[in-house]
């Protein structure tokens, strides 16, 4: 199956969609998820809210942004 991604298109709704300009990025591999269950969650963002973007079909992978204040920034991070 021949699947593009309209990058602009998902970058575009997802800068609509939250309320901060992100200063960092934090990509959480398997078995990191609960790091964001640590943290102040500022703000989530689910995966089927994103036009275009695919939605995760892993076991346990909760298919989200999860924008999380660690000391003084405000992180996107994938969990």
């Amino acid at each position: 199956m021949d699947r593009k991604l309209d990058v602009r298109k998902i970058y575009e709704s997802v800068k609509e969609k939250i309320t901060f300009k992100p200063e960092a990025a934090l990509v959480l591999g398997s078995g990191l998820g609960n790091f964001a269950e640590k943290v102040e969650i500022a703000e989530i963002l689910d995966y089927k809210d994103i036009p275009g973007f695919p939605v995760s079909t892993v076991p346990g992978h909760k298919g989200r942004f999860i924008s999380v204040s660690y000391t003084h920034l405000t992180l996107p991070t994938k969990a």
